[in-house]
């Protein structure tokens, strides 16, 4: 139902923007070409052209006869004007109109019929039809006439191309266009007068361009639409008196041609399918006005957010960080930890020790909830001092807490996932707001611990920019609506209060808090209390944990939904803190694609940097709110440059996780909990004692893998593609090999300043230099995606590759604006104006950066920096799909760009898009060969295979070349991106394959020093030798200096002048210290001092008598049988063994696939808040029943017919039989006594809840169970 509903809108999307596209200013047709195709007849002759008949005829109109014609409309605000005049004149008029706008305004479209006035066809979306291909020809011209049967019920047989003239004017593309458009039966017509109101140049200026000269008739163009045409009515009711007192008589063409009847009836089927055009249409119109009012309303949201954040959370913060603040009396109670473990054995440990190093009075009590990978034997065999582990059969994370709180023997009690690690104070922290009698739990601040790879990251922005966030205005309200469970504490009171944590939502967390707050204790944020958790690292982990955290969370809402409507504390809950949950975590995610969906609609169909102007202002509104939050929670800034990358990539995966919840919560789909898979991020803080009795890291216990990528899981993101090995016939000896990529890169160079300095399109087949280049980047992306995460070594090329085109605009854009930025054509009018939402392209040129007419030899070559950075930010896109099928990545963009050559260059006309299409099409192949020359691929092709195939490529490329010429010098593959594609993959295939010893470069003379140079300066020269080249000829006449050899060393030297003068911004922009000439061996500048933020902290282990860290399972593995193929053999997070999965155990044992409602509350006399969905009261001495549990064969360990087992260390001896049924917690033992609490004054007394009404439902969304079926709960697996 998500392909579908996203397909919907895309669709509604699509035929949205065609109908609203921009109507192309007539000043921007394309410059004319040959007319040698041009029969003299055509050029010399009138302005109706008939080529339904051979030969093409065309015709004038008769002397002082006058056809008034408009294009570009029907316009709800000036065609009725414009009728209003012809009607006031009695004279008709041809509307030539554009399908679109028909669409969009059909009623127009039928005033202009009933006015008497004619209609023609103007093309769908007004492109300039001699520049598409054939069959986009054909469609707007038929969609044209399709639109106006559904609005009229009548045909045309007139057209009038965009963009086009005089018939004098009319070239061959043009006149293939008229030919094309007779054989649809439609006849062509042109312009004898244009009155050039689209320049609106006054009204007298109209008039007297619009009147035919010397008594002849003619066509006069005007303007119904596309602007302001005030001027165009005003002119009108003075032209028409004027040429009427002149004796001109007004017609339409068709009367006027004797072309016959205009306005026949369109045939019935051409009708219905108009009709259904203009309906799909009219829906798209409607839906899409509804997210442009939604989008303000996500804008809204989002300045709303901002501001609360800066009134409410920085106050917050700033009443933390008083020195006089303080949470009250020193909070001494012993605490107890409660660890619900499922299948931890990676992090358990790391856990439980960092829990002992607090320096708290504290016990730790471990539920093992069924574990199947040895957690509780590795607990027990450990023997760790204030540790009982407490086994159970699996029954879900709620049950396991409980039974934890059961057996705690203090009041307070901490929960913590068993996949978190604590800071030596954290328990302290923790507890301290406790000191305040009415404080019933307290909230931890949960840091990632694994955020040096991509995925773990975005959640540590999403952590830090929201959850914590969140929760600070939500203590400031009195309305915390999630304490995490990865780390959180709570009086035994309040949780008996409410009933313990209940099974009836998948977020037990978030329920358990609402339950607590609706019933009046106090629930408080202490940013201090920090925890680390281990985040998933894949983007399946990450979906399956956030949609059972939205549905868990819609779960939670739907089951307090009453606190909207009560009084108290529990309204306060509800109108607060449901409020704050159901806005900014359901409503705004919801509607924030929107964000996305408009930009990309903007991009496509409207202005891109209008587009990309107003996504960045909310962008930087994004990152306004980053800083905050990272300096409210003492974070260091550095991680914030990637929020561009959450925004484009994380932020979409968490929108249709949101929608697939929200499906699933309408339709009652049944949703199971998912357990992650641990790869032991926390356990890499656990430190291992050396020989000598001291301890050292837990990076070290193992010996360093010769690999330090393994391979990526099937779900691994892109961005965190392993990369393979360097072959070691691969590996540079003596740097001979990367020496062979520095020449073919300055011989690249060399070739691409020779090309624009003497033309020459034979250039670019002797050597493909652009090709060359693109594989060169791509080689060296895969080289540095081995030592660092995607997302830095992505940042790092950004570094290297902005700044000096920074440099280079702050100096040309302005000499370019001071010496005039528009020329003219030859009729005086402005040629190429000035947007100026488009420089912002010169900061990120994700599309050609503008340039004036005066300097567009200074930007013409920009296109391959533009195209250099979006391979760099797909890279490891193409790197996944390379990985997994190298032969058909490689073959996409040349069947691409193949397709695209055969159906008339399609990509290309797709506006300031079309030329990013072409060119990624064209030259990806080659930035993937460099992925096969990285990695060793290219090497396991014969050479004489090699040799072959480049041979194939680069003659297929020629054969299309010169069957297809284009270009200035007839056949330039830089003007046939299909030739250019073949041969340049072909050259490369061969240039990276040879791959030779070039140490001979370093014994000529200056030769090596020149090649490091123009590496090290690739980007200055590329950047400013065009701006050499136009400059030689001018510095060329001072000195007499004329011919083409002597302009070329002028370049040259002016070139050398350039890298002196601004070669330094490489230096500056890659880190290296500042030199003129660089020698390859730059040295790094010294590094800034960075901001330290939180570290998870190094976990001692205990030395004395000679224990060892038990985390080392295969130290357990030595000691016990049981453990062979039961866990993985622990490591560095990347580095682990996988583990050999145990076989399923049987529905007694393990996860059963159903299992009936079981009430897992304390015991013994507890209230239980209203819409828990359990018993009211559970009767002294009573207890709940048993759940089915235990491996098949014999008991649940911890358990025979009585109460659950605690150890402190070893084991419960098995037992054999049937598995038993285990039996519920015991009574609560006695708490450890603790300071009486103050009696509650009356206005302190928390009022009883209020019984839930027996119809309310707990859980459904929908028609169904009030249980959604095939849930299970697994225990350690929460953290928010």
């Amino acid at each position: 139902m998500t392909v579908v509903l996203a397909v919907m809108v895309l669709t509604v999307l699509t035929v949205s923007g065609l109908v609203n596209s921009g109507i192309g200013n007539d000043a921007h047709a394309r410059p004319p070409e040959g007319h040698d195709g041009v029969p003299a007849a055509i050029s010399a002759g009138g302005p109706i052209i008939d080529a339904r008949t051979d030969p093409v005829r065309s015709a004038r109109l008769p002397d002082r006869t006058v056809a008034l014609t408009f294009d570009d409309g029907p316009d709800p605000t000036w065609t009725p004007e414009v009728l209003e005049v012809l009607a006031r004149h009695r004279v008709p008029g041809t509307f030539f109109v554009v399908g679109s706008m028909v669409a969009r305004h059909p009623d127009m479209a039928q005033r202009v019929v009933a006015a008497g006035s004619e209609i023609g066809v103007h093309t769908f979306t007004h492109p300039d039809l001699a520049g598409v291909s054939q069959w986009r020809r054909d469609r707007e011209i038929a969609d044209t006439e399709l639109a106006i049967a559904g609005a009229t019920g009548i045909s045309t047989h007139l057209v009038r191309p965009p963009f086009s003239s005089t018939s004098d004017a009319l070239d061959d593309p043009g006149y293939g266009t008229v030919v094309a458009a007779g054989r649809a039966g439609y006849v062509t017509v042109l312009t004898d007068v244009d009155g050039e109101d689209w320049q609106r140049p006054g009204v007298d200026a109209i008039v007297r361009n619009a009147t035919p000269q010397n008594g002849a008739g003619a066509t006069v163009l005007l303007h119904d639409a596309g602007g302001d045409r005030a001027q165009t009515v005003a002119a009108l009711d003075k032209l028409i008196p004027q040429l009427q007192a002149q004796g001109y008589r007004f017609t339409t063409v068709s009367d006027a041609a004797g072309l016959g009847p205009h306005g026949q009836p369109a045939p019935p089927r051409d009708r219905m399918v108009g009709q259904a055009l203009l309906a799909t249409v009219g829906v798209a119109q409607g839906l899409v006005t509804l997210m442009q009012i939604a989008l303000i309303g996500v804008g809204g949201l989002v300045i709303l957010r901002l501001i609360v954040m800066v009134v409410v959370a920085r106050r917050h913060a700033r009443r933390r960080q008083d020195p006089a603040f303080s949470w009250g009396r020193p909070v001494t109670e012993p605490v107890s930890v409660v660890v619900p473990a499922y299948n931890e054995a990676e992090n358990i440990e790391a856990t439980v020790r960092s829990i002992l190093a607090n320096d708290h009075p504290l016990e730790v009590v471990v539920v093992d909830d069924g574990s199947t990978d040895g957690t509780a034997d590795l607990l027990e065999d450990l023997a760790l001092p204030r540790v009982r582990v407490v086994r159970q059969a699996n029954a879900g994370k709620s049950a396991a807490l409980n039974r934890g709180v059961a057996a705690a023997k203090n009041d307070l009690i901490v929960m913590i996932d068993g996949d978190t690690i604590f800071q030596p104070d954290t328990v302290a922290q923790l507890v301290a707001p406790f000191a305040d009698p009415d404080t019933g739990a307290v909230a931890g601040n949960v840091k990632i611990a694994n955020r040096d790879r991509l995925i773990p990251r975005m959640q540590h922005l999403e952590y830090v920019v929201g959850f914590n966030v969140d929760r600070r205005v939500q203590d400031s309200w009195g309305s915390i609506s999630t304490i995490p469970g990865a780390a959180g504490a709570f009086r035994r009171e309040a949780v008996q209060e409410v009933g313990g944590l209940s099974s009836d939502t998948l977020a037990e967390d978030t329920d358990l808090t609402i339950a607590l707050g609706r019933a009046g204790w106090r629930v408080v944020y202490n940013e201090r209390a920090l925890a680390w958790t281990e985040a998933p690292v894949s983007a399946g982990q990450l979906w399956r944990q956030r949609f059972r955290w939205s549905y868990g969370t819609m779960q939670a809402l739907w089951k307090h939904r009453r606190a909207l409507r009560e009084r108290g504390a529990s309204g306060r809950m509800g109108r607060l803190g449901l409020a704050h949950i159901g806005v900014f975590h359901v409503a705004l995610p919801l509607a924030a694609p929107l964000v996305d969906l408009l930009f990309v609609y903007g991009l496509l169909f409207g202005d891109p940097a209008v587009a990309l102007m107003l996504w960045g202002s909310m962008l930087l509104l994004q990152l306004i709110a980053g800083v905050l939050a990272f300096r409210m929670d003492g974070e260091p800034l550095a991680p914030l440059w990637a929020l561009p990358v959450q925004q484009l990539m994380y932020r979409q995966l968490m929108y249709v996780v949101l929608v697939q919840a929200v499906i699933s919560a309408l339709t009652g789909a049944g949703v199971r909990w998912q357990k992650l898979q641990r790869v032991g991020a926390v356990a890499e803080h656990l430190q291992a004692p050396k020989a000598d009795g001291r301890s050292r890291p837990a990076a070290d216990r193992l010996p360093a893998p010769a690999v330090t990528r393994g391979p990526a899981p099937d779900d691994a993101p892109s961005s965190e593609i392993p990369v393979a090995p360097v072959a070691e016939s691969e590996k540079p000896k003596g740097g001979g090999r990367e020496r062979w990529l520095d020449l073919l890169r300055a011989i690249a160079l060399l070739r691409v300043v020779t090309y624009h300095a003497f033309g020459g399109g034979w250039m670019s087949m002797v050597f493909p230099s652009m090709g060359v280049m693109f594989a060169l980047g791509g080689s060296l992306m895969v080289q540095s995606l081995r030592r660092g995460e995607a997302l830095d070594v992505i940042g790092h090329r950004l570094r290297r590759l902005l700044p000096p085109l920074w440099f280079f605009g702050l100096l040309a854009v302005p000499v370019m604006l001071w010496h005039g930025w528009a020329g003219q054509d030859a009729d005086g009018t402005v040629a190429s104006p000035l947007v100026w939402s488009d420089l912002l392209y010169w900061l990120f040129p994700l599309v050609d950066p503008p340039g004036s007419d005066w300097g567009a030899d200074a930007v013409v070559g920009l296109w391959y920096i533009r195209a250099y950075l979006w391979f760099v930010l797909l890279t490891p896109v193409m790197l996944w799909a390379f990985r997994r099928r190298p032969a058909v990545a490689l073959a996409v963009p040349l069947v691409v760009v193949g397709l695209d050559a055969f159906l008339g260059s399609p990509l290309g006309e797709w506006g300031a898009i079309g030329p990013v299409l072409v060119d990624g099409a064209t030259f990806a192949a080659c930035w993937m060969l460099g992925f096969a020359h990285r990695d060793g691929t290219l090497r396991r092709i014969p050479v004489l295979a090699a040799w072959g195939a480049a041979a194939v490529l680069v003659a297929g490329g020629l054969y299309w070349a010169f069957s297809h010429p284009a270009g200035d010098d007839g056949v330039d593959l830089n003007d046939i991106p299909f030739a250019q594609a073949l041969v340049s993959f072909g050259a490369v295939l061969l240039v990276l394959r040879l791959n030779p010893q070039v140490a001979w470069l370093e014994r000529v003379p200056l030769l090596g020093r020149l090649v490091t140079v123009v590496n090290a300066r690739a980007i200055t020269i590329y950047l400013w030798h065009n701006v050499a080249i136009a400059f030689a000829p001018s510095i060329g006449d001072m000195f007499g200096w004329d011919s083409e050899g002597q302009h070329f060393l002028i370049a040259v030297w002016l070139i050398i002048v350039a890298v002196l003068a601004f070669g330094w911004v490489e230096d500056l922009a890659a880190g290296r210290s500042l030199s003129l000439l660089p020698d390859g061996r730059g040295k790094a500048r010294p590094a800034k001092r960075v901001v330290e933020g939180p570290k998870p902290p190094v976990i001692p282990t205990d030395v004395e008598n000679g224990e060892t860290s038990a985390l080392s399972q295969g130290s357990l593995r030595a000691r016990f049988a049981r453990f062979t193929g039961q866990a993985p053999v622990p490591g560095p997070a990347r580095d682990r063994v996988a583990a050999v999965v145990p076989p399923r155990p049987t529905p007694t044992g393990g996860v059963p696939r159903s299992r009936p409602p079981m009430p897992t509350s304390p015991p013994a006399g507890v209230p239980v808040a209203p819409g828990t969905g359990r018993y009211s009261r559970v009767p002294a001495g009573a207890a709940p029943g048993g759940r089915p549990g235990g491996p098949a064969g014999g008991p649940a360990r911890g358990s025979a017919t009585g109460p659950a087992t605690g150890t402190w260390a070893g084991r419960p001896a098995p037992s054999s039989g049937p598995a038993p049924v285990p039996a519920p917690p015991p009574p609560l033992p006695s708490p450890t006594p603790t300071p009486p609490r103050p009696a509650r004054s009356a206005q302190q007394a928390r009022p009883p809840a209020p019984p839930r009404p027996p119809d309310e439902p707990v859980l459904s969304f929908a028609e169904g169970p009030s249980r959604p079926t095939g849930r299970h709960h697994r225990a350690g697996d929460d953290r928010r």
